[in-house]
């Protein structure tokens, strides 16, 4: 019983799955916990179909954050790549669990007197040692398996993170563009009143080539506006992993108002430390490095250890059979340069995995901070600096209406209304990214306000 029991763990080793579906499907659940976004891995069947047809609609309609950031993950070619790690680490872990081939021999004897003619014998060895260490072999593969999965959830996360970075840049270009334009066509209504002007000999040249410097240099500012809405356009697409006529995705014009009330703040850096994948990752790699500097302490005075048996047949008609065994002496090498070796890498994989849990807690704060600031400066623009401009502009009418104020002044505190507001936008963008950004220092989702504040 007990040589069938091994026979068929030898089977059982031998005939283990490559397939990384079940790693894989680990990485997508915690996904789903941390985003609440789903992953897929396009493997040829009928669901890939259904995933295609989906993206599909998506890219049809009007994209959301929440619909980019799924087009991402599940049509970004580099994080598709990327799931190959998986397969790779699950091959390594089936090939930890083989045995090495036993080694069939066959010759001559140097010596002819006790054998037949011919004088051949055959020999099998099978390296014993292999066999003892192959659950510590399993072990260290299993643990870079394991490593393996937290950094490709590091990489589906970090996608999703920086697809909704770029989709709210993409949203602030669109909508600076579109208040760059107003002032462009204020100005320009100026110009072509300060041309009239001028032709009826009512303004000086002087004061027409002021108008005219100024509504080239808006201009330019609008043409600069316009390239760089093109960029954000470029940026997204690569992360969404769109091109040719996909390229024509809609995005909403507006950027999404302040919420009415911020999310918790706190407790944020024990939340990081729990959930970012980078951590993780490397407290796996320590944990390897263990392993294997383990193994290596274990095994540094049994390199190698092989047995064997030797069939000769005798003249007598007999056949003869010896068995051998060869055990490497550790008469120079003791293994003592690789456990040197091994127990640097340890002591660096334990200096990193704390460095990372350093720069997990720092990032935190600082982009905590980049919140507060740019939460604070949005509502500082939307509850002081709009409302003042607009009563500036309402009065500036009202001056101009009772024949007190010139057109061209009147254009001028209009456009500083809207760069005002442009500044505003910029502020809102920074806002949002720093919020994703936060989602991305933590390694999670943060709450969503409900009730949104009041628009500008």
């Amino acid at each position: 019983m007990k040589r069938l029991a091994f026979v068929a763990a030898l089977a059982l080793a031998g005939c283990a799955s490559t397939s990384p579906k079940d790693g894989f499907r680990d990485v997508a659940q915690k996904v789903e916990q941390q985003s609440g976004r789903r992953v897929m891995w396009d493997q040829g069947g009928d669901d890939d179909a259904k995933v295609k047809d989906a993206i599909a609609k998506l890219l049809a309609s009007e994209l959301s954050v929440d619909a980019a950031v799924q087009v991402a993950l599940l049509d970004n070619p580099t994080l598709i790549a990327t799931y190959e790690e998986l397969s790779i680490a699950q091959a390594d872990l089936v090939q930890a669990g083989l045995l090495k081939n036993p080694v069939f021999t066959v010759g001559r004897t140097a010596w002819e007197a006790e054998h037949i003619d011919p004088n051949l014998f055959a020999s099998v060895e099978q390296d014993v040692l292999d066999l003892i260490m192959l659950p510590a072999r399993k072990k260290i593969a299993k643990s870079q398996l394991e490593q393996a999965k937290h950094r490709l959830l590091g990489e589906i996360l970090d996608l999703a993170g920086r697809t909704r970075t770029a989709f709210y840049a993409l949203q602030a270009a669109q909508q600076t563009a579109a208040m760059r334009r107003e002032i462009v066509e204020a100005a320009e209504a100026a110009v072509d009143l300060a041309t009239r002007q001028y032709e009826a000999g009512n303004l000086y040249e002087f004061a027409l080539a002021n108008e005219r410097a100024g509504f080239a240099q808006l201009q330019l500012g609008l043409a600069q506006s316009d390239l760089t809405v093109t960029q954000a356009r470029a940026d997204l697409a690569k992360l969404l992993g769109v091109w040719g006529p996909t390229m024509s995705f809609r995005v909403p014009e507006r950027l999404p108002e302040l919420p009415a009330e911020e999310v918790s703040l706190e407790h944020l850096e024990s939340l990081a430390v729990g959930q970012r994948a980078e951590l993780a990752a490397a407290t796996q790699q320590h944990r390897t490095l263990h392993y294997a500097l383990n193994l290596a302490k274990t095994t540094r005075w049994f390199g190698t250890v092989t047995v064997g048996a030797e069939v000769g047949r005798l003249r007598s008609g007999n056949v003869s059979i010896g068995p051998s065994a060869t055990i490497e002496i550790p008469l120079f090498d003791q293994r003592q340069a690789a456990i040197a070796r091994l127990e640097a890498m340890v002591r660096a994989a334990a200096s990193t995995e704390r460095a990372v849990a350093i720069d997990i807690r720092a990032d935190v704060n600082a982009v905590r901070a980049r919140l507060v600031a740019a939460r604070r400066t949005v509502e500082f623009y939307r509850d002081t600096i709009l409302p003042t401009r607009r009563n500036l502009t309402r009065l500036a009418q009202v001056q101009y209406d009772a024949m007190l104020l010139s057109v061209y002044q009147l254009l001028q505190i209009r456009q500083q209304e809207v760069a005002a507001m442009a500044e505003y936008l910029e502020a809102l963008r920074e806002y949002w990214t720093a919020r994703s950004d936060l989602e991305r220092a933590v390694g999670g989702r943060l709450p969503v306000a409900t009730h949104p504040a009041h628009s500008p």
